[in-house]
């Protein structure tokens, strides 16, 4: 948000710069749900979805029964896709101001 005290390029870079489970990055991807899950999270939940699948594969090969299919990882960008998601408005907040002139000159240029 814009107080006057930072330049509209250095709010851009700390915003950049902020880690997978911040806040921000959370309601960005679809709210506080999505905190806890960074790459690596999706990553290793991926992982064990194949482990349990190769392993179904082995036992369903070799099995003259029908072995039930295993459920994935449950994962919060199951429930509400990132597309839909909102995007993210600081506009009507109370300490929101809008950004001086020589700011926005200096920014399209």
């Amino acid at each position: 948000m814009w107080r006057g005290t930072l330049a509209p390029r250095r709010v851009v870079d700390l915003v950049e710069h902020l880690p997978d489970d911040s806040a921000l990055a959370a309601s960005v991807r679809g709210g506080p749900a999505h905190r806890a899950w960074d790459v690596q999270t999706h990553l290793l939940a991926a992982l064990v979805d194949g482990v349990h699948l190769a392993a179904w594969v082995t036992a369903q090969a070799n099995s003259k029964q029908r072995i039930t299919r295993p459920r994935p990882v449950p994962r919060p960008a199951a429930e509400q896709p990132a597309a839909e998601a909102k995007p993210l408005d600081l506009s009507r907040h109370p300490d929101a101001r809008p950004i001086p002139e020589q700011y926005l000159a200096a920014m399209a240029s």
